[in-house]
């Protein structure tokens, strides 16, 4: 993900209302994160479908801010940062249809969501599910993303002290419900 790029701050060609050309840098770019995104908010979400959306979402969002990210590194930040504040905001919007329909006696009605893996992946889910949010945040991005302390913080813009306080909750509240880690 490191390194600098080129980057003009030109909008992009349109033909017909769609883009004529998609800057390689971009499309490279999306094509390596996709996977990490889509399963950082797949673990976050619980839902691949809305993992999925999500995903999009916050990809189209990265194109219209593209040029102005010196580093893929520094769009990649951009980019788990908004992916993770669209699945809080997809949550609230959640909840609030929920009290809706419960208020006016429908019932609500629950998509059905793919699972991602077999049996282990979705315990791990339901385990990571069962988080705080912060924790769960914090164990996705440290352990499935694979971010050092220091990007983790910047991401969730807190102190690297208070990641590696969540962290620890977070692996013993995943200990407590049954899952192991080994340490490397």
């Amino acid at each position: 993900m490191a390194g600098a790029r080129a980057g003009t701050n030109e909008e992009p060609e349109t033909t017909k209302g769609s883009l004529a050309l998609i800057d390689d840098g971009f499309e490279v770019f999306c094509r390596r994160e996709h996977h990490r995104v889509v399963g950082m908010l797949g673990l976050y979400c619980g839902d691949g479908d809305l993992a999925e959306e999500l995903a999009q979402e916050a990809m189209a969002r990265l194109w219209r801010h593209w040029s102005t990210f010196p580093t893929d590194l520094d769009a990649a930040r951009w980019l788990t940062r908004v992916a993770l504040n669209l699945a809080k905001s997809s949550f609230r919007s959640r909840a609030s249809r929920g009290r809706i329909l419960e208020r006016y006696g429908h019932s609500l009605l629950q998509r059905e969501s793919r699972p991602i893996d077999g049996a282990g992946a979705i315990a791990v889910r339901a385990a990571v599910a069962r988080l705080p949010e912060r924790q769960r945040k914090v164990v996705i991005l440290r352990y499935f993303c694979d971010l050092p302390v220091a990007e983790v913080a910047d991401v969730l813009g807190c102190p690297e002290g208070t990641v590696k306080s969540l962290t620890s909750q977070a692996v013993a509240g995943l200990r407590h419900s049954g899952l192991e880690f080994f340490n490397d």
